[in-house]
């Protein structure tokens, strides 16, 4: 049987130390005669995170959630919490019906204005924009340019309607009419300017302006260009309407003529008016023999 050996440490070096089991001092009782005021140790405060740290709740060693969480840094760049609302801009269509009943001159701009002016108006019910003063002038102004449209086709068309005559020939009741609606013998007013596209016709007993002679027509053809067809308007007047007008009209009245003035006219009109016209306001009766 071998013999245990139990290994004993050495002895510790320098002077002995107390044991707390058996050195340590009695414990004496409490003298109730004294008050003795033992110090109740306090926590110290929590340390607040440093602007710029992390965010989200700090831990203690423990695993515990701090007292109270850390809160975000805010920086110059992050903003406030409510952001500045950029100023509406005006709505596209508005300015197009404003600027399409500006130029409603032409019947389909007016239309047009019409339109979006409408469509505007109705997107603005929905949208924070502006631009309804000028949808709403764009719709007035496309309306009262359709409604001239529509008067000056009204007026057309009544003109265009030939002038009441009697048996004979001669008008009864004034009339309003193109150029063209003019005969021989018809009195008129109405012509005493460059370019002459309607006239007055009126019975020759009412004082009037002007008095057809007669009417003849240019050869057939090209465009002569403006200065022969006022040379052969003279000289055809001369020759044909002077042997029609009284000795009076000869002495009081004074020549004149009505002629095609350019390409586009001779295209449509040959036809060279002579006329009679007198010299200081206007005239009653006939001119013709």
């Amino acid at each position: 049987m071998l013999p245990v050996v139990t290994a004993e440490l050495p002895p510790p070096s320098g002077p002995p130390q107390p044991n707390p089991d058996v050195d340590a001092p009695p414990v004496r009782a409490a003298d109730s005669s004294r008050s003795t005021t033992v110090p109740v140790p306090v926590a110290p405060p929590p340390l607040m995170p440093p602007v710029g740290s992390a965010t989200g709740p700090s831990s203690t060693p423990s695993g515990e959630s701090a007292a109270y969480p850390a809160h975000p840094a805010l920086s110059p760049t992050d903003g406030l919490p409510y952001q500045r609302t950029p100023m509406p801009g005006s709505n596209g269509l508005a300015i197009a019906a404003l600027c399409c009943g500006l130029v409603g001159i032409f019947p389909i701009a007016a239309i047009v204005a019409i339109v979006l002016g409408a469509v505007a108006l109705n997107q603005l019910h929905s949208r924070l924009q502006r631009g309804r003063g000028m949808a709403v002038t764009g719709i007035v102004l496309g309306v009262l340019w359709l409604l001239g449209w529509v008067a000056f086709f009204v007026a057309a068309v009544v003109t265009s309607d030939p002038p009441e005559r009697n048996p004979s020939g001669a008008v009864t009741q004034t009339t309003e009419a193109y150029v063209e609606d003019l005969k021989a013998g018809d009195c008129f007013s109405g012509a005493g300017r460059d370019e002459v596209d309607s006239v007055t016709i009126l019975p020759c007993t009412s004082p009037h302006e002007s008095q057809v002679v007669i009417i003849f027509a240019m050869p057939a053809g090209p465009w002569p260009g403006e200065d022969k067809v006022v040379a052969a308007a003279e000289k055809g007047c001369s020759d044909k309407a002077d042997p029609l007008i009284t000795d009076r009209a000869y002495d009081e009245l004074r020549p004149s003529f009505i002629y095609p003035q350019d390409e586009y006219s001779w295209r449509g009109n040959r036809e060279i008016i002579c006329v009679a016209d007198a010299p200081n306001g206007t005239t009653t009766g006939t001119a013709l023999r």
